[in-house]
């Protein structure tokens, strides 16, 4: 019996933490959004394996509200702050909006 709540009190936390994962991933994969680079930064962390940078940008959005983006470096190099970027439920990252001529 003892093993059992011992069993009840490792897994349960770790349950709660993979489901809270899921669901925020999941909020993230479905959001969509038209607004504007208004910055960007990087960070570099060095762990065990060496630095690694993360790439981060914030965007003000058409409805007033600002986000912040963690971005590949890709993606990173193509925006700059001022463009009017897009993302929808079927892309992972923002994109830069087509300027109409």
């Amino acid at each position: 019996m003892s093993y059992l709540v011992l069993l009840a009190l490792v897994a349960g936390p770790l349950v709660l933490v993979l489901v809270a994962r899921a669901d925020r991933r999941r909020r993230s994969f479905d959001d969509s959004y038209v607004g504007e680079v208004v910055e960007r930064w990087t960070t570099t962390e060095t762990g065990t394996h060496g630095p690694t940078t993360s790439y981060r940008m914030r965007i003000r959005t058409d409805d007033g509200c600002e986000l912040t983006v963690h971005v590949d470096g890709v993606t990173y190099r193509r925006l700059s702050t001022g463009d009017r970027v897009m993302r929808t439920p079927a892309t992972r990252r923002p994109v830069r909006l087509k300027r109409m001529p």
